[in-house]
């Protein structure tokens, strides 16, 4: 593999961000809280972790600058680049950030006086060419076309910051209709006007793409001109001179005398302690999280292996960190591997069958007095108790922390070091010494985070405790027929059995009915039918197409039971366990609103919403308890309610009526109160998530029209709600975050992306986020106080799952009575101005309590 050399154009990116950022106009550009902005920094950093993401070992890397002051060009042309729009106070204070940004990475960079960044990037890069590297110079500036060869793409940024187009010497002429070596000659031929270069009058661009096809350069055309007939010949004629001096003055310098050495410019990672700092200092810490580059400057630790516990050296122990590794897959039921362990200043690793046998530091794991650090510290109690070893005292999880202070935080051991300047290799050996010598320290700083961030409360009283009752109802599982799924299975195997044979009639042949472009084949070019998107079979298209041609509805009949079968028949039989469970591992820091996520398997994506999918509940059971569903009625409406203070949905919530009714009765007045309130249910779920009138037309098969007037209509109604979202969108663009009922906190940084629909999805995830998340820290408060309800009084019905807004138990029959306490808790966990409500279903299995 050749090695690289990327050059990249600092001013021509860092304008590009800035303007592809104020969209809304300077006074709503992200900054600082003390003011300073950084709306272009922002965008810059983002495309620069792009790039440092795709380095290689061997890859160099340098930004060039402009020095702002006058070049020789300037003492040329007097005019040059006279007429340009003076530079933003608001990026002017951003170019010294940008320079302090690339040191935080180690990322060289430079200026010359007397020159501009193209000539310095065209001197390194000939350099660079000549001693045999492939060269990529990203910009946004068409002079560097000049450089193209076989060895020098140009990474031209177009739109935005994300449209890059590749320019060799074969795309360059495609695209632009001349070759490298003539682009100085369309340059003084149409001159340019962004440096107030002039070129031939009447020559527009396909007029000098042909002169430079006929004639090869701007001199032979100069020379040919008395033989070219017309008004152009003219011009050309009495234009020569000028047309010379905009060609001279748009040809790049590329022998800059340069002493430095190409090995200078080698990438050799960043001190992640810099990059930390920098994060902070600006408060961006959201690129830290796509920052997956290697570095090569990591924290070295001595790691010590020991069989014992006499073999460490500290004995008065008060607290100490941990990690534990385990075999892959999921980790219930996992085989533990190696113990690390972080004692003062000093790591020691013992294999895992030397510590299961080695009492005094079992004493040290189940001692009540002794505070203990980990990451994801969850997964090693259900691991442990599986080999019946307790972890008792105070128990601190750094990863869940970080978590609470930012959602955006990256799922991975490395990242989060680095999210507090600390360096590592992600090789499992350097790795984990590193993050059990770091534990302590870091937990201490995210604490310091949280205090300043007012999200100690939610740490403390939320997240803090409930992983404690997650542990728990992993190692409790739910209990699952084997035989009754099997038994759904191969009753929806035949059903599919029965559709693919259909399909097959309907199409006249065999295919891969799994296949997208099989799928595709068929539907577009042998049947005809008119595609919406280009060639998708997605299940939004075969909906829209259903009534187009019998062989849709039996694909769309395929896709359910398929799905079926294959996620939650197949997928869920492997995760039996030998006592008849599946253990699923519910995750607290894995989604952006706060709610919980489960995998192997997957209880929360069962579909409920045809009978197929609830089917599958049948399988799941209590033993020989009952299932206990206790669902939250329409938790985000009433939230919604409280949040934007509607009086009159607050009053709708508390009289008991259906608030369905109530919308229809506004929205719908002469319709049929049935199909009104069908309608005004889309509505009310569509608006607590930010709905569109294209979305809703979707729904309700209407135009968009019709859609917007429905959602106008709405806002009419409850005003509050409009005014909620401006709000919140102003919160969003002002602060950077929205928050919930409890002040967590959710950034969405893509407010500030320079894509329209980028910002718009940034819009909708503003709206809902603080209704998603407060509705997930009610039921997390509720799960911690139904478990401390059950765990104090000693009762036998556990907590045994959750799935959005409902808590899933085993109910002791003799215990029937403490339901209504329990129903008491869940609807009495936030003071709200209305009253929460918790529905029952009991039942011998989960379909039945549901």
């Amino acid at each position: 593999m050749n090695k690289r050399f990327i050059i990249i154009d600092g001013n021509s990116l860092l304008f590009r961000a800035y303007y592809a950022t104020a969209y809304a106009g300077v006074d709503k550009i992200m900054r600082t809280k003390s003011g300073i902005p950084t709306n272009a920094i922002f965008a810059f950093a983002n495309m620069m972790v792009r790039i440092l993401n795709d380095l290689n070992e061997d890859d160099h890397l340098f930004v060039a600058f402009d020095t702002g002051e006058k070049t020789f060009r300037h003492e040329e042309y007097e005019d040059y680049k006279a007429g340009r729009k003076a530079v933003p106070e608001e990026l002017i204070t951003q170019f010294p950030i940008a320079r302090e940004f690339l040191d935080a990475l180690s990322i060289p960079h430079a200026e010359l006086v007397g020159y501009e960044a193209d000539d310095l990037a065209g001197t390194l890069a000939h350099k660079a060419e000549k001693e045999g590297f492939k060269v990529e110079l990203f910009t946004s500036d068409q002079d560097y076309l000049q450089l193209v060869s076989d060895n020098i793409n140009v990474k031209l940024i177009r739109r935005g910051l994300s449209d890059v187009l590749t320019l060799d010497p074969e795309t360059l002429y495609e695209t632009f209709g001349y070759h490298p070596h003539q682009a100085t000659d369309y340059k003084g031929l149409l001159g340019d006007p962004s440096d107030n270069l002039k070129g031939i009058p009447g020559i527009g661009k396909i007029t000098a793409q042909r002169l430079l096809k006929e004639y090869g350069s701007l001199e032979a055309i100069i020379e040919a001109s008395p033989n070219i007939n017309g008004k152009l010949g003219e011009n050309i004629r009495e234009y020569a001179d000028l047309a010379r001096t905009s060609k001279r003055l748009a040809t790049l310098i590329t022998d800059i005398p340069h002493n430095l050495a190409l090995d200078t410019y080698h990438y050799a990672g960043y001190d992640a302690s810099l990059v930390q700092a920098f994060s902070a200092k600006y408060e961006m810490r959201q690129f830290i999280n796509n920052l997956n580059y290697s570095t090569k400057k990591n924290t070295e630790v001595k790691v010590e292996v020991i069989k014992n516990y006499n073999e460490i050296k500290e004995k008065k122990i008060k607290d100490f960190s941990f990690y534990l590794t385990s075999s892959d897959g999921p980790y219930y039921r996992a085989t533990p591997l190696l113990l690390y362990l972080g004692i003062g200043k000093n790591v020691y690793v013992i294999d895992f069958d030397n510590f299961k046998k080695d009492q005094s530091l079992l004493r040290l794991f189940a001692d009540e007095t002794i505070t203990k650090y980990s990451y994801d510290i969850k997964r090693a109690i259900v691991i442990l108790n599986n080999f019946n070893i307790n972890i008792n005292g105070p128990l601190n999880d750094a990863l869940i922390l970080t978590y609470v202070y930012d959602t955006n935080i990256s799922a991975n051991i490395q990242s989060f070091l680095l999210s507090y300047g600390v360096s590592a290799s992600n090789e499992e050996e350097l790795l984990l010494p590193i993050l059990v010598f770091n534990l302590q320290d870091v937990y201490k700083k995210g604490l310091d985070k949280l205090a300043n961030e007012g999200l100690l409360d939610v740490y403390q009283t939320i997240e803090k405790p409930l992983t404690n009752v997650l542990a728990k109802m992993e190692i409790e599982g739910f209990p699952v027929k084997e035989d009754k799924l099997l038994e759904i299975g191969d009753e929806y195997k035949a059903i599919l059995e029965d559709l693919t044979a259909k399909i097959y009639a309907q199409a006249g042949h065999e295919f891969n009915i799994n296949s997208p472009q099989q799928v595709a084949t068929v539907l577009f070019d042998e049947l005809g039918l008119k595609m919406i998107k280009k060639r998708s079979t997605a299940i939004d298209v075969l909906t829209r197409l259903e009534n187009k041609h019998p062989i849709i509805p039996l694909l769309i009949e395929y896709r359910k039971y398929q799905k079926i079968v294959t996620t939650y028949i197949d997928g869920f039989v492997t995760h039996i366990y030998e006592d008849g469970k599946v253990h699923s591992s519910f995750n607290q820091a894995t989604t952006s609103t706060g709610r919980l996520s489960s995998n192997d398997p997957n209880l929360q994506n069962i579909s409920i919403r045809n009978e197929e999918g609830r089917e599958l509940r049948k399988a799941f059971h209590a033993g020989d308890k009952l299932v206990l569903a206790i669902d939250y009625s329409q938790i985000e409406l009433r939230l919604l309610a409280c949040i934007a203070n509607v009086p009159s949905l607050i009053k709708v919530f508390n009289e008991g009526h259906d608030i369905h009714n109530e919308t229809a009765a506004r929205l719908f007045p002469l319709e049929d109160l049935d199909f009104a309130r069908r309608k005004a249910k889309a509505v009310n779920f569509g608006i607590v998530y930010g709905i569109s009138d294209f979305g809703l037309s979707e729904q309700l098969d209407i135009t968009i029209g019709e859609g917007r007037s429905i959602i106008q209509s709405f806002f009419n109604a409850y005003p509050e709600i409009w005014t909620y979202r401006q709000n919140i969108i102003n919160e969003l663009q002002n602060e950077g975050y929205v928050t919930t009922l409890t002040g967590r906190k959710r950034y969405i940084p893509q407010i500030n992306d320079p894509n329209y629909q980028t910002r718009e999805f940034a819009k909708r995830a503003a709206m809902n986020a603080p209704i998603q998340g407060s509705a997930a820290d009610l039921i997390k408060l509720a799960m911690i106080k139904v478990d401390a309800f059950l765990s104090e009084n000693n009762y036998k019905t556990k907590l045994i799952s959750q799935v959005h807004d409902e808590l899933i138990f085993a109910l002791e029959e003799s215990e029937k009575h403490i339901v209504d306490d329990i129903v008491s808790i869940m609807e009495n966990v936030f003071d709200l101005p209305l009253k929460l409500k918790a529905e029952v279903s009991i039942g011998k299995d989960w379909f039945t309590a549901s």
